[in-house]
């Protein structure tokens, strides 16, 4: 069961009224959330804790948010397929994914990779397109550059290349 550190933004969103505790963010059990606005549609980047891969979910309307877990399953399982991962692969992975609980933040270096996220999308978006992603193509785009891209933080000591090490964890499952 995944657990998704959530901004405060996102846990209001999702109406989370009491965030729940937990331990193990190790693999697929750690992800991080936010939720912003981009050309007045609301939108949520989830990025694992360990390999930085990103899941990019642009607009997002009220009961959206009350069907959150189908949603980040849906968008889970098309960014590994964009990323090149096999079929039993992808099962796998979704297997561990099952009924998310949500909470706090708990890790500030994925939190600063968020937010160089965040800026990435906002600038692509605005110079590629001058408007939202609008169909499965455009959200591929954006979502591959994102994992494309390399990222460092504190707690991982060196560059991370989310599209190769998300597979790498996939194939030790």
């Amino acid at each position: 069961m995944p657990y998704i550190g959530c901004t405060k933004k996102l846990l209001d969103e999702l109406k989370i009224k009491e965030p729940a505790d937990h331990s193990d963010f190790r693999g697929l059990r750690g992800w991080h959330g936010n939720t912003f606005r981009l050309y007045r549609s609301k939108s949520v980047l989830l990025v694992n804790d360990e390999t930085r891969f990103a899941v990019f979910i642009p607009r997002l309307v009220k009961k959206d948010f009350a069907n959150f877990d189908r949603i980040f399953r849906e968008r889970f399982k098309e960014a590994l397929e964009w990323a090149g991962a096999d079929e039993s692969q992808i099962a796998k992975a979704l297997l561990q994914c099952g009924g998310c609980s949500y909470g706090k933040t708990h890790n500030r270096s994925v939190l600063g990779t968020m937010n160089d996220m965040k800026q990435a999308i906002e600038h692509i978006l605005w110079y590629k397109f001058g408007r939202l992603p609008k169909g499965p193509e455009e959200i591929r785009y954006m979502t591959m550059l994102l994992n494309e891209t390399p990222y460092q933080g504190k707690d991982l000591g060196e560059y991370v290349f989310a599209a190769v090490n998300m597979p790498k964890m996939l194939a030790e499952l």
